[in-house]
């Protein structure tokens, strides 16, 4: 390795050097994602001595890697989802040799953040806005309480009070005796003193003076020793990597953070796609993430690697995440169709929350790239099939078909494994299936009958279905799939036809017929009765507010309800709350039925599919 460990800095050393634009991150770096508890942690290591690890710096010297590659500042003002992105620097043959962090940006950008910046996240029980709010998202500056340790049964096993204040808590806690907070900015605004009583003296007594704590043995210790830790200590040990050689470096980088996995490999061909992108392609894809998660009309959060591979895929590539899928011609076959792989994504993403899928129930974002493939691949009128596909009076019988596809992969988890081979087989068929009027379904069922991906439903499979819980990933996508006549401009809310305050056994106990009957009442209590799929339904806004606790048969009696008994698949007589058991029976009887003509059945499944998908990506040689 062409480097060596180098002499020791304090951390205001670095964070001079950060302000300097010395210490720079390149794109192969991942987002800065360390939590306020964490940064916490950290400044509490330091104080108590603790090691911190080493850091690992790359020398920049090269002129063509100055200019070839990107780099960007420090995060110095966070805020949870709408400020997580680094400043592009403009880096160039002139541009002064500096060092870019190889391992140590969470590290670092923390120390910052603790020391010049601020970090925001949303307040508690409140919901996430569509664009910064200071008042959801009020910026924070990290403080220690002078007063005294915290008690040993700390759950983070902190000695250290360090927090994170709003300037309102802050101002606040002046008006009690509880806490003495100390900003930490404030230890930058001293005179520069080495020797331990110069800084009693100069900084410690005159700043505990005018706190009226000048008694306190702790809180003269606890400021002495921040003042020392921050700007006398050689703190920062780092390792200084000389090589221009970009492939040793990548290599360095790779096993230096943890061999590799998903997401520090997915970040290293971002890099890769950075430096041959004409322009900056990670804003483009942050503005992307920040468009889909802030429209109403989608709402879900997506990640960089997300759009990496379904850029891949759109453009016929291979979607595996290796080097070789990166280069020039590649990455710029995805600059040259960028802004319709762009309008083809947010389309995509529009109709699948049409399909009533909501972020929550979005358990495979994998599954919706083979929708946005088709979509960006199908012409018709002449005009790619996303620029209609979201037009009420066209296009229906299609969505239905893709629909229907959706659920079941989103019922059937096939994305949990080997996805990139899923994908690439799937767009085999339907890039054969170009010329077939809507979406290949039943190719897709033909293609994986008998393997582990099968999208066929047992008998089974299906009564496990049935047996699916209020509040499971899986219940929205069930729903939908048995009630397909769902208005699609409509946000529908999970309902218990039967209020499950019902089935408390407060309310049980006052029912002779329950409570007479142990039958009945072990019936009545089971949750697998009144809180699975035969007592839930989709009920719009309106609906579900005028339902609430109200009882099934007097909901249905109300004038302005519109629903019958039929349209929820039961009898007028098994309406009472009397007649739940045979109620739930009739219903998942018919629910069993409507299922059995949704989806594409076989008598077993030889291999047994996965339930959930974690989308976890496998990488192969």
């Amino acid at each position: 390795m062409a480097g060596q460990y180098e002499k020791a800095i304090t951390i205001k050393q670095a964070i001079d050097s950060i302000n300097l634009r010395h210490y720079l991150l390149p794109a192969i770096q991942r987002k800065f994602v360390w939590s306020s508890s964490q940064i916490c942690l950290l400044f509490d290591s330091i104080m108590r001595d603790y090691p911190i690890n080493s850091f690992m710096m790359w020398d920049i010297r090269s002129a063509s890697i100055k200019n070839d590659y990107k780099f960007y500042e420090f995060l110095k003002e966070y805020c949870q989802r709408f400020n997580e992105e680094n400043p592009c620097v403009a880096t160039n043959a002139g541009f002064h040799d500096f060092k870019a962090v190889i391992d140590g940006q969470q590290r670092l950008t923390s120390l910052y953040i603790g020391l010049c910046g601020t970090y925001a996240y949303k307040q508690p029980r409140m919901w996430w806005p569509s664009a910064q709010d200071d008042r959801i998202l009020p910026p924070r500056k990290l403080y220690v309480d002078l007063t005294a340790p915290l008690n040993s049964d700390d759950e983070l096993m902190m000695k250290y009070n360090f927090r994170f204040l709003t300037d309102k808590q802050y101002a606040d806690s002046l008006t009690d005796n509880k806490h003495h907070w100390f900003c930490l900015h404030e230890i930058f605004k001293y005179e520069q003193h080495d020797s331990p009583d110069d800084i009693l003296f100069n900084v410690v007594v005159p700043e505990l003076e005018k706190r009226d704590l000048i008694s306190s043995e702790f809180s003269r210790k606890t400021l002495l020793k921040l003042y020392t830790k921050i700007r006398t200590e050689n703190l920062i040990h780092y390792f200084n990597e000389s090589s221009q050689d970009i492939d040793h470096v990548l290599d360095v980088f790779i096993r230096t953070n943890s061999g590799g996995t998903k997401l520090e490999f997915s970040d290293l061909l971002m890099s890769i796609a950075v430096a041959h992108w004409q322009g900056d392609f990670r804003r483009e894809l942050d503005e992307l993430t920040k468009n889909i998660y802030q429209n109403n009309e989608m709402g879900f959060y997506i990640e960089r690697d997300w759009f990496l591979k379904t850029s891949l895929m759109l453009i016929d590539s291979d979607v595996r995440f290796k080097v070789k899928n990166f280069t020039s011609e590649e990455v710029g076959k995805i600059q040259q169709q960028w802004s319709e792989i762009k309008s083809c994504i947010k389309e995509t993403f529009i109709l699948i929350r049409r399909f009533g899928i909501n972020p929550q129930s979005l358990i495979s974002k994998n599954a919706v790239i083979p929708v946005a493939y088709w979509l960006y691949k199908k012409q018709t009128s002449g005009h790619p099939l996303y620029t209609t596909i979201n037009l009420l009076n066209k296009n229906h019988n299609e969505r239905s078909v893709i629909s229907q596809w959706f659920y079941m992969v989103l019922l059937k988890g096939i994305f949990g494994s080997q996805a990139d081979a899923l994908l690439t087989s799937i767009r085999e068929v339907m890039k054969n299936s170009l010329s077939d009027i809507h979406f290949p379904l039943e190719k897709i069922i033909d293609r994986y009958k008998g393997s582990n991906k099968d999208l066929r439903f047992d008998d089974e499979y299906i009564e496990s279905l049935l047996n699916i819980r209020y509040g499971e990933g899986r219940c929205r996508a069930l729903l939908h799939l048995l009630f397909p006549e769902m208005n699609p401009t409509e946000v529908f809310h999970i309902d218990h036809l039967h209020p499950r305050n019902h089935f408390s056994k407060k309310y049980l106990e006052r029912l002779d017929y329950v409570a007479n009957s142990p039958e009945n009442l072990s019936f009545y209590e089971s949750p697998e009765h009144w809180d699975t799929i035969p007592n839930l339904h989709l009920l719009n806004h309106s609906q579900n507010i005028s339902k609430q606790d109200t009882s099934l048969k007097q909901w249905l009696s109300h004038s302005s309800n519109n629903y019958t008994p039929s349209m929820l698949l039961v009898s007028d007589d098994n309406i009472e709350f009397s007649r739940f058991p045979e109620f739930y029976n009739e219903r998942r009887n018919a629910l069993k039925q409507r299922l059995l003509n949704r989806v594409f059945l076989t008598t077993k499944i030889d291999s047994s599919p996965s339930t959930m998908d974690t989308d976890e990506e496998i990488f192969t040689d």
